[in-house]
């Protein structure tokens, strides 16, 4: 009794959307949102997630600095896995640029995308030296998990 690989490959194919149909459908919209200030010559963590069980997709994060800051604001995305986290790198891809001086009500967009299971990311912003010695900042944190 032989196989036809060719049908085989459907059937594989077939599974395997199916499969990614059902998780994308068992997938909910969840926001968060955190209030927080910045510190001169500091970095803050904005917002932290893990997906310990099991990935979170379309990751996005919006922030809003209310005030005129004369500062210049890095931020960043961290990330690990889930079972090393004191070894947070940066995973900015591609890459984010600083913001320098940004106005009032200066409002700053980025994806991150998914984050794997066994995962853990964090979501940084840094302020130098300049400026008031504390600016508001305002997140929200979109994902699908």
């Amino acid at each position: 009794m032989s196989v036809d690989p060719t049908a085989l490959q459907e059937v594989t194919k077939k599974t395997l959307e199916d499969t990614q149909e059902k998780i994308n459908a068992a997938l909910t919209l969840r926001q968060a949102f955190n209030t927080t200030t910045t510190t001169k010559n500091a970095s803050i963590t904005l917002f932290a997630l893990d997906a310990v069980g099991g990935p979170i997709k379309d990751i996005k994060i919006e922030f809003y600095l209310a005030a005129d800051a004369a500062a210049t604001f890095t931020p960043a995305f961290y990330g690990t896995r889930a079972g090393d986290p004191v070894t947070f790198t940066v995973r900015n891809i591609p890459a984010i640029a600083a913001i320098a001086t940004p106005g009032a009500n200066a409002r700053y967009f980025y994806e991150f995308g998914d984050l794997g299971e066994g995962m853990q990311m964090e979501f940084r912003v840094a302020q130098d030296n300049n400026g008031a010695a504390t600016v508001a900042i305002d997140g929200v944190l979109t994902y699908l998990a």
